[in-house]
C-alpha cells in the first residue's frame, strides 16, 4: 500500500503542535507495517535555514486565476525511513512565522494553502499516484475538492484527520475565483460557511474518510458544544467518522536513556525522580521544598488549556502544601497574569515563558503531577508523556484525556491519573486537592504512578490502527 502524507507541518522539520508530532512519528511506525509512506510539506524559511541536505527532483508551475506560481520540490536526502518532500515558492513559503508573524495570520494563507494543496495533488499524479491520500487540518482539505473538480477520473481515496476542529480557515467568499474553484461551490452543501468559505468544511464534505486523534473526540465534534458550526455535518456523515489515540515515540520520550534529564530512571527505579527535581530547582533557582508535591503545567497558555479556571482559584492554590511550575507560550494578558502570580508566590510557583525542549523533558522527569484542565482536547500528548516519566495525570474528562486517563478508585484501588468531569474551577481546585492528600499516602501515589508507567500509548498500537482504518477505505 502506498500512502501520501499531505501536511503543513511535521517534525523534525517544522512544529508548532501535536500536528507536527504526528505527521513526522506516525509514518514510521507506519513503514514497520509494511506501508510505502510519503511525506509533503511546504519549504518553509525555518526548514530552509535547517540546511538540510535535499536534491530537486520536479519543477513545474500552476495558475490560480490567471497568476503563473512557479514551483520546485526537493527530496530530503537525510531521512532515509521514508521519502519527505519539500514544495517551493519563496513569495508564500519564505517568511517569518509559519502561519502568521507575531500572532497575526498571513492574509494569503488562502492562496498559501490552495497552492500548496493543487501542487501536491498535481506532484503526487505525476509521480505515479498512491493508494490513500491522508491529509491533515484545514490547510489541506481543499485536496479532495481540487480532486473531485480537476481529478474526477483519479480513483486514490482522501483521508481526513482533523486534529483541531476550531481552525477552519474560513476566508471571505470572494477568494473562490483567486483560488480557481466555481462558484458553484459556494453553497450549504459545499464550502458556504456563515456567508463565508470554510477550507476544513470542503475537506469534511469531500473527503472519502474523517478521522480524528481520538475516539471521544470524534464524537464530541458532532456535537454542537464543540463542533465549532460544523456539528450538523459530522453528524450526518457519522459513518465515515472514526477516531484513533495519537501515539508518542517512545524511543524518544523514555526516561531511561533521556538525554536532557540529569539521572535517568525506570520503572524500577522511579525513585531517582527526587534527583531529577532536586537538579529541576537548582537549575531554574528555586527555593521549592522537595518535600512537597510538584504539579506543572507545559502548554499553550490559552483559555482553551484551562487556564481561566486556573487563575480563577489560583490563590486557594498556592494556599496547599505543593510547588507548580508552567513552561509555555500564548495568551499575553494571561502570560503576564503568570509572571504577577510568580512575584506574589515566589518560593511555591514559577512560570518560564517561552518554548523549551530541555527544559520540558526535564519538567516531566521531575513532576509528581501533571495538570491538564482543557476546556476541549482532541487527544494531547502531555498526558502520554507524564505517563511515561512517572507523573501522575490531573486533567479533566474530555476527548483523548477521557480516553488514556483513569480516574484512581479507592475501593478498587485501580487507576492511572485523576479525573474530574464539568469544566469550573471547583472541580479543578478538588482534584488537585485529593493529589496532594494521595501524595501524603505513597503506597497509594506510587501505585498510581507505576499503573502509569505500564501503560501503552505507544505509536506501534496506534500506527495498526490506522493500516486497519487504511484497509478500510480501500474497500468501500
Amino acid at each position: 500500500m502506498k500512502v501520501f502524507f499531505v501536511t503543513p507541518e511535521a517534525t523534525p522539520y517544522v512544529k508548532t503542535g501535536g500536528l507536527g508530532d504526528v505527521t513526522g512519528t506516525l509514518p514510521k511506525y507506519l513503514k514497520d507495517l509494511g506501508v510505502e509512506v510519503s511525506l509533503i510539506l511546504p519549504f518553509y524559511k525555518i526548514i530552509k535555514e535547517k540546511k538540510f541536505h535535499l536534491n530537486r527532483v520536479f519543477s513545474s508551475a500552476l495558475s490560480l486565476k490567471g497568476k503563473n506560481f512557479f514551483y520546485s520540490i526537493y527530496k530530503d536526502n537525510d531521512n532515509s525511513e521514508f521519502d519527505t518532500y519539500f514544495i517551493e515558492n519563496d513569495e508564500l513559503f519564505f517568511r517569518d512565522g509559519i502561519y502568521n508573524k507575531k500572532g497575526i495570520d498571513y492574509l494569503d494563507n488562502y492562496i498559501r494553502y490552495s497552492f500548496f494543496s493543487l501542487a501536491s495533488l498535481k506532484f503526487i499524479f505525476e509521480s505515479g499516484g498512491c493508494d490513500i491520500i491522508h491529509i491533515h487540518d484545514w490547510q489541506t482539505s481543499l485536496i479532495p475538492v481540487y480532486k473531485k473538480f480537476y481529478y474526477p477520473e483519479r480513483e486514490e481515496k482522501v483521508l481526513l484527520t482533523i486534529h483541531n476542529i476550531s481552525y477552519q480557515g474560513i476566508f471571505n467568499k470572494e477568494i473562490l475565483n483567486e483560488i480557481d474553484l466555481p462558484e458553484s461551490l459556494f453553497n450549504i452543501e459545499g464550502l458556504e460557511f456563515y456567508g463565508k468559505v470554510n477550507f476544513l468544511k470542503g475537506g469534511i464534505v469531500f473527503s472519502d474518510f474523517i478521522n480524528t486523534v481520538s475516539p471521544s473526540y470524534g464524537k464530541e465534534i458532532q456535537k454542537e458544544e464543540f463542533g465549532f458550526g460544523l456539528h450538523n455535518l459530522l453528524l450526518k456523515r457519522r459513518d465515515y467518522i472514526t477516531g484513533i489515540i495519537n501515539g508518542i515515540d517512545y524511543a524518544y520520550w523514555n526516561p531511561a536513556i533521556d538525554k536532557y534529564i540529569k539521572v535517568p530512571f525506570a520503572l524500577e527505579t522511579i525513585y531517582k525522580k527526587r534527583e531529577n527535581k532536586n537538579s529541576l530547582y537548582e537549575d531554574l533557582g528555586v527555593s521549592f521544598d522537595l518535600e512537597k508535591p510538584l504539579f506543572s503545567m507545559i502548554s499553550r497558555i490559552t483559555s482553551q488549556k484551562g487556564f481561566d479556571i486556573l487563575f480563577d482559584v489560583f490563590e486557594e492554590l498556592m494556599k496547599l502544601p505543593l510547588n507548580l511550575i508552567i513552561l509555555g507560550t500564548g495568551d499575553i494578558e494571561d502570560e503576564k497574569k503568570l509572571k504577577k502570580f510568580e512575584e506574589i508566590y515566589k518560593g511555591k510557583f514559577i512560570s518560564v515563558i517561552k518554548f523549551d525542549v530541555e527544559l520540558s523533558h526535564k519538567i516531566y522527569a521531575s513532576s509528581d503531577f501533571f495538570l491538564i484542565p482543557s476546556k476541549f482536547e482532541p487527544c494531547g500528548l502531555g498526558q502520554l508523556i507524564a505517563l511515561r516519566y512517572g507523573a501522575v495525570p490531573v486533567v479533566r474528562r474530555t476527548g483523548g484525556l477521557k480516553d488514556t486517563i483513569q480516574n484512581y478508585h479507592e475501593k478498587t484501588n485501580c487507576g492511572n491519573g485523576i479525573t474530574f468531569d464539568n469544566y469550573n474551577s471547583f472541580e479543578l481546585l478538588e482534584a488537585i486537592k485529593r493529589g496532594v492528600k494521595i501524595f501524603e499516602d505513597k503506597k497509594v501515589y506510587n501505585k498510581i504512578q507505576k499503573s502509569g508507567m505500564k501503560c501503552d500509548y505507544s505509536w506501534i498500537s496506534s500506527s495498526q490502527e490506522y493500516l486497519r482504518l487504511y484497509n478500510k477505505i480501500e474497500e468501500e
